[in-house]
């Protein structure tokens, strides 16, 4: 199955455009589904995280959101989390859309089990293991889903569960890590189109038939998250968003692109999308630089931790 949509224009013969047009949409209907399936082996980034949440779930004073905010600091973990939360979804009981309330749903001792198997599963441990031109890229992606997440939480208005906020931000981008890690040669096209400081839906359309954002939708969807995670994700680079919930994910998303975090390029911030997500523009900057620096120094501890231990 290939992963690059464009040319497919070039094999058409007889009748011409309409063959063209055909083909092409069975292709990106196989890459797509190709994508889909593959997701469920997204690789875990942080592992001093997953290690704090193994801990946290042993202790007796522990609360769900206190796990919930570590589960958040890995978007692989985060998503399967969720996922797994919402497989037993009947309609007598609601579908989970935060990473507190599925912990609660789960059990620590589930959660811990998850956590424990997750770090040693060969899936996630094989695919985590990239050392190609990609490994810089998928370290950035990772940075910029759980700052993106911790800065939804933090800006969400009244009206916004800030829990809702966090699980919405850390999973915007779930699609771009999932093509970032399956599909290589059309990520590389995204990579150097974002060098270049083009913007990525319209080069995903043509390089995969696609947007992340769209991916990322079906992914939600076939993980039975509750739709309000759904659209969010859908729409998080959208014009102008849908909701209140996709407007603060775009403002958080952009916010964090625009002191250089992640591999999309900066795009101003849209007043009138602020205006939708409840967010003061002139206040924004003064919330967003001490948190931003807040988690960079909990980063370089748990790293340095995980560092010793390894030793």
């Amino acid at each position: 199955m290939t992963e690059l949509a464009p040319g497919i224009e070039d094999t058409a013969s007889g009748n011409g455009a309409g063959i063209a047009a055909d083909l092409r949409r069975r292709l990106v209907d196989e890459l797509r589904e190709d994508l889909l399936q593959k997701a469920a082996n997204l690789p875990l980034r942080n592992h001093a995280a997953l290690g704090r949440v193994v801990t946290l779930c042993r202790d007796p004073n522990v609360s769900a959101r206190g796990v919930a905010i570590e589960a958040a600091r890995d978007e692989a973990f985060a998503a399967l989390l969720l996922r797994v939360a919402n497989s037993a979804y009947s309609a007598s009981v609601s579908r989970i859309a935060t990473f507190t309330h599925a912990i609660a749903r789960l059990g620590f001792d589930l959660v811990q089990g998850l956590a424990i198997a997750s770090m040693g599963a060969p899936g996630f441990g094989a695919v985590a293991k990239v050392t190609d031109d990609r490994a810089g890229a998928l370290r950035e992606l990772h940075r910029h889903s759980v700052r993106t997440g911790l800065v939804a939480r933090a800006l969400s208005p009244s009206g916004v569960d800030p829990e809702v906020a966090l699980t919405a931000g850390v999973l915007h981008n779930l699609g771009l890590s999932v093509t970032a890690l399956f599909a290589p040669k059309a990520f590389r096209i995204l990579l150097a189109a974002a060098e270049r400081k083009e913007q990525l839906p319209a080069v995903e359309e043509e390089a995969l038939g696609f947007t992340h954002a769209e991916l990322g939708a079906l992914l939600a969807e076939r993980w039975a998250y509750p739709p309000a995670l759904v659209h969010a994700i859908r729409e998080h680079d959208a014009a102008v968003p849908a909701g209140q919930l996709a407007s603060l994910v775009q403002v958080s998303d952009l916010a964090v692109r625009a002191v250089g975090i992640g591999i999309e390029p900066p795009l101003p911030l849209d007043p009138q999308v602020a205006a939708a997500a409840g967010v003061d523009l002139g206040q924004l900057a003064d919330r967003l630089t001490p948190l931003l620096e807040a988690q960079e120094r909990l980063e370089e501890r748990m790293q340095a931790e995980l560092e010793r231990i390894g030793q």
